[in-house]
């Protein structure tokens, strides 16, 4: 399952969050000495958590008990457990969430825990994780699952158009002239295909234009009132919309539902995606040499962050227990689990040997996987892939409207560009 949570259930949740702001917000009706949780992944990965959960307990004395919540309607669950105020101590959600969740009071401020460092070192999170999850600085959730985003190349394709093989730390430049080289030839259609909309889109021309010397889109990852657009943000747009016009990379409004299941067959030489399209490929038992390799750079390195996480109402009443169940998903629950289920790595660093130890063992391509998400998770320079504050639906939609159009060569790069970002500076300003 992708473990990017982009939204499905905010809508729901806004709407509840407001109907429950002025209550508790609820808390799970537990035993003393039980901690509940609910997450929204597979039956397999779930039950690898609560098997790594037993040791815990055996340890602790402390039991971990998992509200069922199936994956397809874990928005609804948590909608309806808010409503009555029974939510579990702890459970998934995304910054999006998170940040509504908290802005109507509902969630627990994990802030004095952080500070001990007992039980998770803060320093030891993957640079630039933790920002996203605080608010007027306060922390309301535990970066948990993080994705990692980059190229998965097609080595047989590349090879016969001459294109060499990318390299961690390769540049725009060579990404424009391999994806100009692939297109059209063996099959190929476009030498660059999308498998997630984050290249061509404001945050993906942001990492661009960090790496170029240039400034982020927002100087926070929280609480945004103003978004700028660099000069060097318009020049990626003006790079992208040439691409993009002259058949090279695929569109920004491209459907790309079936780009995994393509590349498996080995019709595309490069596709973007995150890491958790691995599963797809070693499923299928690729018979072709492929690999991963992380975002190009134009000078500094600077990569994407992205984490989902767990969160815990504000009525809380045993956060003690709660702390150590989730200090131990972070450095062992989820080391044990992705030893057998290699979905992503965890944003605590020490946790995520049990996700790269299982790659290795795979075969050229999630072994390119492990290295090339090993060195995006370390990268010190980290850019959003999207907005979380409560504006952040409204700013999609903008994005879809004003900036896609522009992306695709169907107008001035400069005047869409600069067209998003005021009419995204007008929902970030009137925010309270």
């Amino acid at each position: 399952m992708n473990v990017r949570r982009v939204g499905a259930l905010l809508a729901v949740i806004a709407s509840v969050a407001a109907a429950t702001a002025c209550g508790s917000g609820g808390g799970s009706s537990s035993s003393a000495n039980t901690v509940t949780w609910m997450s929204w992944e597979t039956d397999q990965t779930n039950q690898a958590m609560d098997k790594s959960f037993q040791a815990f307990t055996k340890s602790s004395g402390i039991k971990i008990q998992r509200e069922a919540a199936p994956a397809a309607d874990y928005s609804q669950k948590l909608a309806s457990l808010i409503m009555a105020k029974k939510v579990p101590e702890f459970f998934w959600c995304s910054n999006a969430e998170e940040q509504t969740l908290a802005s109507q009071g509902l969630l627990y401020d994990w802030s004095s825990y952080a500070k001990t460092n007992s039980g998770l070192d803060m320093s030891r999170f993957a640079p630039g994780s933790l920002d996203s999850w605080r608010r007027a600085g306060k922390l309301y959730g535990i970066p948990t699952l993080a994705n990692a985003y980059g190229f998965f190349y097609n080595k047989k394709l590349l090879d016969a158009a001459g294109v060499p093989t990318p390299q961690i730390g390769w540049t725009y430049d060579e990404m424009f002239s391999d994806a100009a080289k692939l297109t059209g030839k063996n099959g190929a259609k476009q030498g660059i295909v999308t498998a997630w909309p984050l290249l061509t889109s404001p945050f993906g021309l942001a990492q661009y234009s960090v790496s170029a010397g240039g400034q982020p889109l927002a100087g926070t990852a929280t609480n945004v009132k103003k978004v700028t657009a660099d000069p060097k943000l318009v020049e990626a747009a003006q790079r992208y919309a040439t691409a993009i016009k002259a058949g090279q990379i695929t569109p920004a409004d491209f459907d790309s539902t079936n780009s995994p299941s393509a590349f498996a067959n080995g019709s595309i030489p490069l596709m973007f995606g995150g890491q958790w399209l691995a599963q797809t490929m070693v499923g299928q038992k690729i018979a072709f040499d492929w690999g991963f390799v992380p975002m190009p750079r134009v000078d500094k390195d600077v990569q994407p962050t992205e984490t989902n996480g767990v969160c815990s109402p504000a009525t809380l009443k045993n956060p003690d227990q709660v702390w150590k169940a989730v200090s131990y998903l972070d450095t062992t629950g989820f080391d044990d689990t992705m030893k057998t289920v290699p979905l992503a790595p965890i944003a605590y660093l020490p946790g995520s040997q049990g996700y790269f130890a299982a790659l290795q063992g795979e075969g050229t391509g999630p072994a390119s996987i492990a290295t090339a998400v090993q060195a995006e998770l370390n990268a010190p320079t980290k850019v959003q892939t999207g907005f979380v504050d409560t504006w952040a639906t409204k700013a999609a939609n903008i994005i879809t409207a004003d900036w896609n159009p522009v992306i695709d060569g169907k107008g001035d790069p400069a005047a869409g560009v600069d067209k998003t970002i005021k009419e995204i500076n007008s929902l970030a300003g009137s925010s309270s």
